[in-house]
């Protein structure tokens, strides 16, 4: 039965067409010119009845197809399926292929079929507010929804907004109430993946298996943690480690992205990934210390916005992705800390790249896909279904992974992935500035006010031993105490080799009232000469 329709452009139409399953729909007629609005609401209802592939995405009308694109800078599996945005002409083609458009000549009074007038298919891009089905994801692997039940067959889910692609007949059926032992069997099956990688500990293990299952809910996430593979030289898995989840997931590569140091280009980037639905992101052989706002909110927002590479318009896309970074020591900086999860690699040799395995765990999930999918769904459907909960400290932005992921690894007697955090918390650079800075602050003036400007003179006046007094009277500070302090502050607010006080004041702003080993700093008070702090207890 055909799934075409009929719209003809003047005068009567054709008696009613079958679509799809026997719906009849009545034709539409159009009786001149000034009936534009009624052709666009027509065409978009029967584009509606016909379930054609259109959908809204971030504003715009969009579709799905199998040819990745290349973008400077973003590597892709050329297969992927890509989410793109329609243009006049190619939403033009979409309703040629599903309707019929008829134009009534005005002299013979016969109704002729026609292409879809461009000015319609321009009419309905404009429109902005539309009824087609919003598109969330592509996904080419079963889902667990948050209620422990599986999506596994293909096609389109409305509540979630999800577009499933599956292999044929790839995936069995999921375990409805899976037994304990069942539970701990598909454990064993996915940590059976991980036996060749030099783990540090058992930690870094569990990191890695959440990285594995975290693919399997990300689509219904609003949020998602990022996870970092780290290693002391290359060669040492980190790679292989980040293809195979990826493979594991969608069956293909990853989207590479190579980090770039401007933070422009970087946000281009990861927006133009997300933009069109790569839903496996690995930011690739990171050498330099990873400080990034955008990659920061991209973490913990359910929806990102910016402008669309190569055009004047902005759009809004879910971050439905599962973002991962690897490289060589790596440092991650600032706010990313608390949002990204790290696991350690080290092989603990000279040259780990020379190193013979005789399983290869890439090979491996490709022609055993099923049953480490089939796995990872059992572990986690199989908590949600028995309804316990296990007690573990809040993780903020990241609720539902946590009760999704977290809470079945740690059930099944694995480390708290989430315990990694204290790992880059301790490496953090701009953590360890702080630190400093509070310490030799408190040492040197206690709970006292003081001004930016006097933490640079308290330093001048150590060095002096004949000033008598620093600014306010106070006693100059003592060889070990101005040298410390000098130290923190060089890390702080050095500029061209010369403590820089307005540097300093900027600093100050932007880390008050964050608490390490119970001190923050707080401005106290604003006076004409400038603002007054206090390094104090929290």
């Amino acid at each position: 039965m055909s799934d075409q329709v009929s719209l003809d452009d003047y005068g009567a139409s054709p008696g009613p067409i079958d679509v799809d399953e026997g719906l009849q729909l009545g034709p539409v007629g159009i009786e001149g010119d000034g009936d534009l609005a009624k052709v666009c609401d027509e065409i978009e209802h029967l584009l509606l009845q016909t379930s054609a592939p259109v959908y809204q995405r971030g504003g715009m009308l969009v579709r799905v197809i199998d040819q990745a694109g290349s973008i400077r800078g973003l590597q892709r599996d050329p297969g992927a399926p890509r989410i793109v945005p329609f243009d006049d002409l190619s939403l033009a083609d979409v309703i040629n292929r599903h309707i019929h458009v008829r134009k009534r000549n005005r002299k013979t009074g016969e109704a002729a079929r026609v292409d879809c007038p461009r000015g319609v298919a321009q009419t309905i891009l404009a429109r902005k507010e539309w009824r087609f089905r919003r598109l969330e994801a592509v996904v080419e692997h079963p889902i667990m929804l948050l209620d422990g039940s599986i999506l596994w067959q293909s096609g389109y889910h409305e509540p979630t907004g999800l577009l499933l692609q599956l292999p044929f007949a790839e995936f069995q059926s999921p375990l409805e109430q899976p037994t304990d032992h069942e539970i701990h069997a598909a454990l064993e099956l996915l940590r059976s993946l991980l036996e060749g990688f030099d783990f540090v500990d058992e930690l870094d293990e569990s990191v890695a298996l959440a990285f594995m299952l975290t693919s399997f809910v990300r689509p219904v996430l609003p949020t998602c943690p990022a996870f970092a593979i780290d290693a002391h030289a290359p060669g040492s898995g980190k790679s292989t480690l980040v293809r195979m989840q990826a493979r594991l997931a969608t069956g293909r590569e990853p989207a590479f992205l190579t980090l770039s140091e401007d933070a422009v280009e970087m946000q281009k980037l990861l927006f133009a990934a997300l933009l069109e639905g790569d839903q496996s992101i690995a930011i690739d052989n990171i050498v330099i210390a990873l400080q990034s706002a955008v990659l920061a909110i991209m973490l913990t927002a359910p929806v990102y916005r910016a402008r669309i590479l190569g055009l004047s318009q902005n759009a809004s896309v879910p971050t439905k992705a599962v973002i991962s970074l690897n490289g060589n020591n790596l440092q991650i900086v600032g706010d990313l800390t608390r949002r990204v999860l790290i696991s350690r690699l080290d092989p603990q040799c000279e040259r780990p790249a020379e190193r013979t395995f005789g399983f290869d765990p890439v090979r491996e999930v490709g022609e055993a896909r099923s049953e480490y999918v089939a796995a990872a769904l059992t572990i986690m459907a199989g908590y949600i279904a028995g309804g316990e909960r296990v007690s573990v400290r809040p993780f903020g932005s990241f609720e539902d992974w946590s009760r999704a992921v977290r809470e079945p690894l740690v059930w099944l007697g694995l480390p708290d992935p989430v315990d990694s955090i204290r790992l880059l918390e301790a490496a953090d650079p701009e953590r360890a500035q702080l630190g400093a800075m509070l310490q030799c602050v408190h040492d040197a003036f206690a709970s006292d006010e003081f001004k930016a400007a006097e933490l640079v003179a308290a330093v001048r006046s150590g060095r002096d031993h004949h000033q008598a007094t620093i600014d306010g009277g106070r006693a100059p500070l003592s060889d070990a105490q101005a040298e410390g302090l000098q130290e923190a502050l060089r890390s702080v607010c050095e500029r061209n080799g010369e403590l820089n006080v307005k540097a300093l004041g900027r600093w100050l702003l932007r880390v008050q009232g964050r608490v390490l080993d119970g001190l923050r700093f707080m401005q106290s008070r604003q006076t004409k000469a400038g603002s007054m702090w206090r390094a104090h207890r929290a």
